[in-house]
């Protein structure tokens, strides 16, 4: 990619992680910025706030506007922002998490699963499982990141009308170990953030 966000001179790519920082940003902003990384020039208007993922999402009508917070993120390195997430819940217990991308010079060195370790972060222990997809390629990528296969769940196009050699995506979840077990362990375990749910 060509387009000012080549590695900076001297930089280590495994000294990435020390020298990350998170922010999260407007919505509006992310998609401007996620669209041409996705290949959506022209069409970032299509880029959704939340996917319901084949019934996922646990509310609906006026729910979704009072119980669902949507988190989109920017990992920047030295100012500069490399990689992207958003997550949000699906339930009163689930998360979503969507659209991780990290620039391809930045990728292998551990900026994504920064970022998405810093995202589920963000929410207290009651929500227990984490969702995505991956493409079949990055499955043992977010395997290494302690996400699985969702039981019976078969891989599927993400695109429809691609012929030949589709890119499949397949469900993958993380358990998180609930607020109630970190307290059992002697942790100290983050409460309910004041804008979430009860």
């Amino acid at each position: 990619m060509s387009d000012g966000h080549e590695t900076p001179a001297g930089a280590r790519p495994g000294a990435a992680r020390e020298r990350l920082r998170f922010h999260e940003i407007d919505f509006a902003l992310w998609r401007r910025e996620i669209a041409p990384l996705w290949h959506m020039e022209g069409a970032v208007h299509l880029v959704a706030p939340l996917v319901n993922g084949y019934g996922q999402l646990q509310y609906c009508g006026r729910e979704i506007h009072a119980r669902v917070r949507h988190v989109p993120l920017a990992a920047e390195l030295d100012g500069t922002r490399i990689a992207w997430t958003s997550i949000y819940n699906i339930s009163d217990e689930a998360l979503r998490l969507r659209g991780i991308y990290v620039l391809p010079e930045w990728r292998s060195n551990g900026v994504g699963r920064s970022l998405v370790a810093h995202a589920i972060s963000l929410w207290p222990g009651r929500f227990g499982r984490v969702f995505l997809y991956a493409r079949l390629g990055n499955v043992g990528r977010y395997r290494r990141w302690g996400f699985e296969i969702v039981p019976g769940h078969v891989p599927r196009s993400h695109r429809t009308g691609i012929e030949g050699g589709q890119e499949r995506i397949v469900q993958m979840m993380l358990r998180r170990a609930t607020e109630e077990a970190v307290d059992r362990a002697g942790a100290d375990a983050r409460g309910a953030a004041p804008w979430l749910p009860p």
